[in-house]
């Protein structure tokens, strides 16, 4: 699942840094360190538009509100192992539809992991060692994992 706001900075950051011929300074970097919230930010925002679209399934209001107040605590640089566990608090069944998904793409686990990875540490420690282009990449393949989720939740409801 392509998320315009991440396709549309990737784009003008790598625009930028092709005319300016940036790659491999500070600015790269500084781009990368950025990108890599945005994105976190954006598949977070997309992980909990998903869960609420299901919980909304139930027309129950106060079990809405409680999910909608509660999602931005649980879902917070959630690797795919965690999101298996809240898919399980839904149905084992859920859990298993992802973890199939995810063994049909390993590539795109690993590059999720590793944008979400990357973002912790530099929420922790200000560095990272991937580059701009490495990051398209892991974009590139990991957001596919929202894909996962959405079929995996949504699908038969």
């Amino acid at each position: 699942m392509r998320l315009p706001i991440v396709e549309q900075a990737l784009h003008a950051c790598g625009q930028h840094l092709k005319q300016t011929q940036a790659t491999g300074t500070e600015i790269e970097a500084y781009l990368t360190r950025s990108m890599l919230v945005l994105i976190c930010a954006a598949f977070e925002e997309e992980i909990i538009k998903i869960i609420l679209s299901r919980i909304s399934k139930t027309n129950d209001a106060e079990v809405t509100s409680f999910v909608e107040l509660n999602m931005r605590f649980i879902v917070r640089s959630i690797k795919t192992s965690e999101i298996s566990g809240l898919l399980d608090k839904f149905s084992s069944t859920y859990k298993e539809k992802f973890r199939e998904k995810l063994k049909q793409n390993e590539k795109a686990e690993t590059f999720y992991n590793n944008i979400i990875t990357n973002r912790n540490d530099i929420a922790h420690s200000s560095s990272t060692n991937i580059t701009f282009s490495e990051l398209q990449d892991y974009y590139n393949e990991g957001h596919t994992i929202l894909d996962f989720i959405k079929n995996s939740l949504l699908q038969n409801t």
